[in-house]
């Protein structure tokens, strides 16, 4: 692989680098593990999503973007659009880092709308001369012709009690109030929340001081990507923390993304939450989850994450020149005190013709034949009664990606470790949930080199990336009076050019 060096991670894009992204673009765009359907990047690498938020009509998503390669460089905002979030176009470049206060990237951050302008909060990463960073919590503006104006004026200055580490503003507003929920590191080195305050999105931003969870006092050594939201009576607060142990068989991931359902007390600057903290995927890649700023569903909250974990690498990838991928976007509801993670309801176009279907164990329709699709969709009706098996992406005498359940122990288990390519391994190739009270039903989205297992119609979702080579190209389906129907995947996300 090529090394990188100082300089070359840290280049910025310029009109005059558009030839060579073009050719690139049209290397990657060859590679077989291309998405039919999740927002991938144009160019290099895509991580964090950005900026989440319905504005003028349409959904917009930015994600963190180093255009020249598959490595972590020089980070700059993307723009892609949505009118159903499930079908995605390229719109461009949507910030560099071009000031002073984000001279080393344009760093995470989020959106806010009002009128005519999408508030755009986001972490400008700089570095002296000396090469030590200091955090800056930025402003842009964005009108409805997608113009973009960046301030050059902080919203936020580095907080001298805690060390460089305090990134990804949260900018929300409340009860006429405007509030940022910023990520940070305290000179001991743990993870905290720093909430602020303003009357005005632009000026006046003050510290309230750290926000508490009631009944708990550690969150690793550093809490990224901290979000929250009021779904219907309940608050739900999203974050990325940083050195959790791992608990059996949760938190396996090098770096993890967790959650509260609960209740948000300003006054006494605290989150009280109903439970424990759960993770929101009990997959292998997930990370940096962040939900829109929308007002259409006060009963509802709409998240997408980077398809991905800080220190991971995709080799596949990675060695044709990009990587990264966004997780398809999830319609959040809060049900008897739990957090339910469903896709989207426009996530029906995915869907295109019936390749099988079988009912009660009786094969109706055949036109797999045993072989894999690249692309497809997935759906297991009412199987507790069965223990099943659906390998992936096999070969003979492989498992490939094995999904199964085990009715005695109401295990659930999906393992790629009998794939070709292992990358990652040393956090597991197995996840395991025990479902107190059975599997009865599973929606497994195959997007080429990525699946996501919509589990109990959201109570719990597994995300993996996977790379199936020619010779993987075989699935196998185990288990009795099951229903079991497969479609093909339509292409919803487009993959052209446009920088």
């Amino acid at each position: 692989m090529k090394i990188w060096t100082t300089e070359e991670k840290y280049r910025a894009i310029q009109d005059s680098d558009r030839e060579e992204l073009e050719q690139l673009h049209e290397k990657i765009a060859a590679s077989p593990w291309r998405e039919d359907y999740h927002i991938q990047t144009v160019t290099g690498l895509m991580n964090d999503p950005n900026g989440f938020s319905w504005f003028d009509g349409k959904w917009h998503l930015f994600y963190q973007w180093f255009p020249f390669g598959g490595v972590h460089g020089l980070k700059h905002w993307y723009h892609v659009t949505s009118d159903d979030l499930v079908t995605w176009k390229n719109e461009g470049l949507g910030m560099k880092p071009h000031l002073l206060e984000d001279n080393r990237g344009c760093y995470s951050g989020s959106g806010l709308a009002e009128g005519d302008t999408l508030y755009l909060a986001y972490t400008g990463n700089n570095k002296d001369i000396h090469m030590q960073r200091h955090p800056f919590q930025m402003l842009a503006k964005m009108d409805r012709e997608g113009k973009i104006v960046k301030s050059q004026i902080p919203l936020i200055y580095e907080q001298e009690n805690y060390t460089e580490h305090q990134r990804d503003p949260k900018l929300f507003s409340y009860n006429g109030k405007y509030y940022i929920l910023l990520g940070a590191q305290t000179k001991e080195q743990k993870g905290v929340f720093l909430l602020f305050e303003s009357e005005q999105i632009e000026k006046g931003w003050k510290l309230l001081g750290e926000l508490k969870v009631r009944g708990y006092e550690d969150f690793g050594f550093m809490v990224e990507c901290p979000d929250i939201e009021k779904v219907g009576d309940k608050w739900v607060l999203l974050f990325s923390p940083q050195g959790l142990e791992p608990d059996g068989d949760r938190f396996r991931c090098k770096y993890n993304n967790v959650y509260f359902v609960g209740d948000m007390d300003f006054e006494n600057l605290e989150f009280i939450p109903d439970g424990e903290f759960e993770e929101l995927d009990r997959g292998f890649d997930f990370y940096a989850a962040q939900c829109a700023y929308q007002t259409k569903e006060p009963d509802a909250a709409y998240m997408i994450a980077w398809f991905g974990c800080g220190d991971y690498t995709t080799p596949a990838t990675d060695e044709e020149g990009f990587s990264g991928l966004q997780t398809l976007p999830r319609r959040l509801t809060v049900e008897n005190g739990k957090l339910m993670q469903r896709p989207v309801p426009a996530a029906e176009k995915i869907r295109g013709d019936i390749l099988f279907e079988a009912k009660k164990g009786s094969i109706i329709r055949d036109r797999m034949h045993g072989l894999m699709p690249r692309s497809c969709v997935i759906r297991l009706e009412d199987p507790d009664q069965e223990s099943i098996n659906l390998n992936l992406f096999s070969k003979p005498r492989r498992r490939g990606f094995e999904i199964a359940y085990d009715k005695f122990k109401k295990v659930l288990t999906v393992d790629r470790g009998d794939m070709n390519q292992q990358f990652n391994t040393e956090f597991g190739t197995d996840r395991k949930i025990r479902l107190a009270n059975g599997l009865r039903s599973l929606e497994v989205y195959v997007d080429r080199s990525s699946v996501e297992l919509f589990v109990n119609d959201g109570e719990y979702v597994i995300s993996s990336r996977m790379f199936p080579e020619k010779d993987e190209n075989l699935i196998r389906m185990g288990g009795r009076n099951i229903d079991l129907t497969i479609w093909t995947a339509n292409k919803t996300v487009t993959d052209d050019f446009v920088i």
